[in-house]
């Protein structure tokens, strides 16, 4: 029989291994930078959360945070709960945490009068998009977002 995988709200000393999820799932975003954005979820208590799931050999074996917006493409209603972030570490995937944590989020959503919650996944998340449609998530786009970088002009800044 298995057992479901513990989710919590964040202790004062979860922050590191937060932290070093974080970077894990956005490696290019500097240290600072994510401390920064830590901490505003948790400043925002009203209107966003985070919440982690132990890891049984210590540190925590992933996170998910969540935050309400007045509108998302493809949902009905106002506000829509967004799952802003999801990670779980390698070493912990497989063992019901990603399901733990998005069913922890969903009743965050639901409780701040939510109709319905959004989440973005990579197209090559197989597992990650997986997940998702297991938990009664659908498809309803795909999206490529472009960019294209321009010189400054002469002078003066762009």
């Amino acid at each position: 029989m298995s057992t479901t995988p513990p989710v919590r709200m964040p202790e004062a000393d979860d922050q590191s291994e937060w932290l070093r999820l974080r970077l894990e799932l956005w490696p290019e975003c500097p240290s600072d930078q994510q401390e920064l954005e830590m901490g505003t979820v948790l400043a925002d208590a009203d209107r966003a959360a985070v919440f982690v799931s132990p890891a049984a050999a210590g540190g925590l074996a992933g996170f998910v945070e969540i935050a309400l917006r007045s509108w998302h493409e493809g949902c009905a209603g106002s506000p829509v709960g967004k799952v802003e972030a999801l990670y779980v570490a390698p070493t912990s995937r497989d063992q019901g945490v990603g399901a733990a944590l998005l069913t922890a989020a969903e009743a965050w959503a639901e409780s701040r009068g939510c109709r319905s919650i959004a989440a973005d996944a990579a197209l090559d998340n197989d597992a990650g998009r997986a997940l998702h449609r297991r938990l009664g998530y659908e498809e309803t786009g795909v999206r490529v977002r472009m960019r294209k970088n321009l010189a400054p002009r002469a002078g003066g800044a762009r």
